[in-house]
């Protein structure tokens, strides 16, 4: 370590002050390159607050490095007092200033090695692991990102995939500012030993800074981005220690899909197919039958396709997002084991396998529940989801579904045919995104009270017309294209929306028709289907089809599912395709509750044709329904006369409660 008395020391200063701001510089100025169009717009109190982050940013990098930048440990009681070493063989003059004892303030130098590893470590992962998700996602790794993570180690990377070369740059990229940084420093700072012990006695505390001090994390991100990425790991590390309890049940984590093996695609017609998804939407708001006058809230999806095949029994096994598209992705049952649900490929997968173009566009939120970690690893050509459309993309309605299409229509004439495309909406969920110039259906109130219910329900058909609104829009382009008269359209919604009918507001509380039965229809223009395939989509007009029946039906829309390469996956798939005769007749499982999402609140059941079962955690059992003869599910036949279904759900759920959970009142539900 240098004296002060030095005149190297001063012809270092100003370089070496150079050297100590460069990382956080870095920081800030790349920061400012990738967000420039994001930075400028943000306001007063946001702005400040960037300010102070980028300064906060500045202080640790230089405090951190200026406590790793010692370039070797001090030898002899010269080097400990700072005075220049001596070649003389002569003993050293006692100080008569010393600082510390020898051997504590070797201790205290010998602290250059860890502190540099430690520079280099965490520069590297905050920087390359910020630099490579926000060029994934349009968004940094933040506390939404990590918090449902069920592996801290894979938390250091955001669980980002290390096999694309892309986040690989990134991560060497940072490596190696870091290791040059380093180097720099121990060639020109060399600080004094008075500094350097108040640097790493002050460097513990800079930790404690940055893990505790609040960040902009969610919308604006108007934090500095190293900042951010602390911030979420610790979160995530004090969830995982036990400390925190902000994500007691099991979020969706990341698949490791079984490799699909090389697939002949055979469709029975040349065609693309497009699955049109959307959100919370409610069977009794949508014109699904053509051949019935529009009064409901999606005039635009009926205008764009009057030759559409409905069925008009279609259900979700679930109305919970994560478990919905489980099903009508995967094909396999909502059930299954952990291992299962996290290694099943998905639809993209068999039709890269198959030799098709893929895409996958959707203006939902996917830092929601961990939802990213099951489309990262999706082989696609496109791709976009609600940061990529808008970085300050709502978490609950995500960006909106005008945006989804814009860029949908951007890129889909770049798709190679045939393709597999899905276009996945989000503005239906609550807290809705509605217009007042789009508002026809009056009055209507964003207002949850009781007594406002009906005002409540206008406002969300209001949402539902919006939302129609730009799906319509979508299928009207596609429709005007070349590839569009080769592209068969398969459109349903993950689940319904409550409104109090049997005592609950949203999804994911029950099971009940107003949250399961879901629009569904198959839009396909003369030519894509054989007349056999026709001929069954209007055979099942009428007939009860699930949400594991339409994942069949897109695979053998692909045209894989005669291919003996399949058969091992097709063996697990309980659904049938609806181009084909059979149906689906046995019992089919519903459930919120699964390893792909745990339930905050359990409801089970299972449904055989009409008659189906449900409950919920406080009832001690099922309630049976005919839902054909009763719709509304207002009258409970009792369990008997839905068996074998409540022996069936016992067996496959395992846990059904026959009290009422402590601390909840007894209460006779009624419906």
């Amino acid at each position: 370590m240098k004296s002060p008395s030095d005149p190297s020391v001063g012809r270092r200063r100003l370089p070496g002050i150079a050297i100590l701001l460069a990382p956080g510089l870095f920081v800030l100025v790349s920061d400012v390159v990738r967000r420039w169009g994001q930075i400028v717009t943000f306001d007063r109190p946001h702005a400040l607050g960037y300010a102070a982050s980028a300064v906060g940013s500045l202080l640790f990098w230089a405090l951190l490095l200026h406590a790793a930048s010692p370039r070797a440990e001090p030898e002899g009681e010269a080097a400990l007092t700072g005075s220049p070493r001596s070649t003389s063989t002569k003993p050293p003059t006692p100080t008569k200033r010393p600082l510390l004892g020898a051997r504590i303030r070797r201790a205290l130098t010998a602290a250059r090695h860890p502190l540099g590893a430690l520079f280099v470590l965490l520069f590297t992962l905050s920087m390359g692991v910020q630099a490579g998700y926000h060029g994934f996602y349009n968004l940094y790794c933040s506390r939404d990102s990590q918090i449902h993570s069920a592996s801290l180690p894979w938390s250091l990377v955001c669980t980002l995939p290390l096999s694309r070369p892309a986040v690989l740059l990134h991560l060497a990229l940072a490596l190696g500012l870091a290791l040059v940084a380093l180097r720099l420093a121990r060639r020109w700072v060399q600080p004094g030993f008075a500094a350097w012990a108040v640097s790493t006695a002050l460097t513990p505390l800079a930790f404690w800074g940055i893990a505790v001090i609040p960040v902009s994390y969610r919308l604006w991100q108007s934090s500095m981005p190293d900042q951010i990425y602390v911030h979420g790991l610790v979160a995530t590390t004090k969830e995982q220690l036990g400390i925190t309890n902000d994500s007691p049940d099991r979020r969706v984590q990341r698949r490791r899909p079984e490799k699909v093996p090389p697939l002949s695609a055979r469709p029975a017609r040349p065609r693309n197919v497009l699955l049109i998804l959307q959100e919370s939407q409610r069977f009794d708001v949508t014109c699904v039958d053509p051949e019935l006058p529009c009064d409901q809230a999606t005039p635009f999806t009926h205008r764009a396709m009057p030759d559409r095949l409905p069925l008009l029994q279609a259900r979700a096994h679930a109305s919970t997002t994560a478990i919905s598209i489980s099903n009508l992705w995967s094909g396999v049952s909502p059930t299954e084991r952990f291992d299962t649900l996290h290694t099943a490929p998905l639809l993209w997968e068999y039709a890269h396998a198959a030799g098709w173009d893929t895409a996958y566009w959707t203006s939902q939120h996917i830092e929601f529940g961990n939802m990213r970690l099951y489309l990262q690893d999706i082989p696609v050509s496109h791709r976009a989801a609600a940061a990529n459309l808008d970085p300050r993309a709502d978490l609950d309605y995500g960006a909106y579904d005008r945006l989804l299409t814009d860029r949908a229509i951007q890129e889909i004439g770049e798709l190679r045919e045939p393709f597999l495309a899905v276009a996945h909406y989000s503005n239906i969920h609550y807290p809705y995104v509605a217009d007042p110039a789009h508002s026809p259906f009056q009055p209507s109130e964003m207002n949850k009270a009781p007594e406002k219910n009906e005002r409540f329900r206008n406002h969300y058909r209001n949402v539902v017309y919006l939302s129609d609104l730009a799906v319509g829009r979508l299928v009207d382009h596609l429709r005007a294209t070349d590839a569009g008269k080769r592209t068969v359209i398969v459109y349903t919604s993950d689940h319904g929306e409550s409104f109090r009918e049997h005592w609950q507001l949203g999804h994911t509380s029950s099971l009940y028709e107003e949250e399961i039965r879901v629009p569904t229809w198959v839009d396909a223009p003369e030519g894509t289907l054989s007349p056999d395939e026709e001929a069954s989509l209007r055979s099942a007009r009428t007939d009860f089809v699930w949400h594991l029946d339409l994942a069949t039906t897109l695979l053998d829309l692909l045209g894989v599912w005669d291919d003996p390469a399949f058969a091992p996956f097709r063996a697990r798939m309980p659904g049938l395709p609806v181009t084909r005769p059979a149906r689906t007749v046995g019992p089919m499982p519903l459930t919120n509750c699964t390893w792909v999402w745990e339930c905050e609140f359990r409801n089970w059941g299972m449904m055989q044709g009409p008659m189906k079962i449900e409950a919920r955690e406080w009832d001690g059992e099922f309630h049976c329904f005919n839902v054909l003869n009763d719709p509304d599910e207002v009258v409970n036949l009792g369990e008997s006369a839905c068996a074998p279904l409540p022996d069936l759900a016992r067996a496959l759920f395992h846990e059904m409660p026959v009290v009422t959970p402590p601390g909840r009142p007894v209460v006779n539900w009624g419906k």
